[in-house]
């Protein structure tokens, strides 16, 4: 097959190519140009030579098919400060040994310990809600699901943390996360510029550091926590001939997974509750459903699999708003997709976002309709129109544990309350590091009836 010589793309201008448009509105633009180009987008973003790919077989063959073909690295460069030398950040065979090395904490062994972490974290939450409920006091939910689920991954990895802690460490990490946010966007991120990021967010490093490197040490004196993801990572058998994760790889593991352990999944809740209050039939159909199921099953993490309607809620949750919206690989060689030579070193980006509303595979696809996951239509799609977790041998470590605590808080939260978005709000989607809800989900809280959330039998 004969390969053209340049897709089509927007010109851009000089010097800094789309970025100006693309910084003023990044999902648009994004959505736009898939629509107006095609599958293969070619542009320049920047100093970068850009390609937007959106269709399923693209999005494979990058991900899954040619996958030893493209590295994550280069493109991970500005968020190397959160993530350190992780799991996240590696590629080639560092990858693939550190990869068998971290994934044993994340096997279903792992998921009744979290499962309980989660569990008592959230019944903590509940707790607080029900004083503001009585109070008729608001909440604002994007906070709310940042908090609980900052406090699940800090006690998943490392066991009882004082709340003091918690709490400066959770501020930390907001700080950190904010400001890569905002770099993410700058013109001298895109343009290579170096920027030292100012005292504050070198606090808010430094603070992560100290408080990772601190409960290592603390490890080390007495083991760590029986059952925690830092037990699990230390106890990793060695693998390929290469030792088990050494105390830097062990720091930057945590770094990383306090990090993608709560910004992905607190979007994603907080979308749960902001779609569910404008969808009252489908909210009202998640209640019924969960508030059917015993307590002590949803706050044990047993039977969640009985929750059908409300796992079909939460995929088409992340199908419209999928926390990690764009991923990024740079070709170590020439590869040829959709018909269009790729050359090595060039920037590919991937958009759930993207593919998610792709009208060949989604039918309507800004309605919401949680249908589009009952089992038959999942298998009639192609496997890749829809990868809210990525795909292929890189698809997250964390994914079915971040799954399972999704359900889990969903299912509490509905047996005890019913969320409404307070009246005149205006709730529209940021493109960050993750895509979250801005400016903020002020919701009202209402308890739900006596009896309704299985506590009282139905027996006396």
């Amino acid at each position: 097959m004969r390969l053209a010589i340049a897709a089509p793309g927007p010109a851009g201008y000089p010097f800094v190519g789309v970025f100006p448009m693309a910084r003023r509105d990044p999902l648009g633009f994004f959505l736009s140009c898939a629509r107006r180009y095609g599958n293969v987008v070619s542009m320049r973003l920047g100093v970068h030579h850009v390609y937007l790919l959106h269709h399923p077989d693209h999005v494979k063959q990058v991900l899954q098919d040619h996958a030893r073909a493209y590295a994550k690295r280069p493109s991970a460069s500005r968020v190397r400060a959160l993530f350190g030398d992780s799991l996240t950040v590696v590629d080639g065979d560092r990858w693939r040994q550190r990869r068998r090395l971290v994934q044993p904490a994340f096997l279903p062994g792992q998921h009744v310990q979290f499962s309980a972490v989660t569990t008592r974290a959230t019944e903590e939450m509940l707790e607080r809600w029900r004083l503001r409920a009585e109070r008729g006091e608001p909440v604002e939910i994007v906070s709310e699901m940042r908090r609980l689920t900052q406090t699940i991954i800090i006690r998943a990895l490392f066991g009882e943390v004082p709340d003091a802690e918690t709490r400066a460490l959770g501020e930390a990490l907001d700080l950190a996360v904010a400001h890569v946010e905002r770099r993410m966007w700058s013109p001298l991120g895109w343009l290579e510029v170096p920027a030292s990021g100012g005292a504050a967010y070198q606090r808010a490093l430094g603070a992560v550091n100290a408080f990772v490197t601190r409960r290592l040490a603390e490890a080390r004196r007495t083991s760590p926590a029986a059952g925690t993801l830092l037990a699990a990572l230390v106890a990793a058998p060695p693998v390929e001939s290469r030792d088990p994760l050494s105390e830097a790889e062990l720091r930057d593991e945590c770094k990383a997974l306090l990090v993608a352990g709560h910004t992905t999944t607190a979007s994603a809740l907080a979308w749960t509750w902001y779609v569910l209050s404008r969808h009252p039939a489908a909210r009202e159909r998640v209640e019924q459903e969960c508030r059917a199921l015993p307590v002590d099953h949803a706050r044990g993490g047993a039977d969640l699999h009985r929750l059908d309607y409300t796992r079909r809620v939460i995929d088409e949750v992340l199908r419209l708003y999928p926390p990690t919206w764009l991923t990024a690989r740079t070709p170590v060689e020439d590869d040829a997709i959709g018909g269009y030579t790729i050359p090595a070193g060039a920037l590919l980006l991937l958009s759930p976002y993207v593919t998610h509303r792709d009208p060949d595979f989604w039918d309507e696809p800004e309605r919401f309709d949680p249908d589009r996951f009952t089992s038959a239509r999942v298998a009639a799609r192609p496997a890749f129109a829809y990868f809210p977790f990525g795909g292929g041998p890189r698809r997250c470590v964390g994914s079915g544990v971040a799954a399972a605590e999704m359900h889990s808080i969903v299912a509490q939260v509905a047996q005890r309350f019913r969320l409404d978005l307070l009246p005149g709000a205006h709730v529209t989607a940021t493109a960050g590091l993750t895509l979250r809800p801005h400016p903020a989900v002020p919701m009202r809280l209402h308890l739900a009836p006596p009896g309704s959330d299985g506590s009282v039998s139905r027996d006396q």
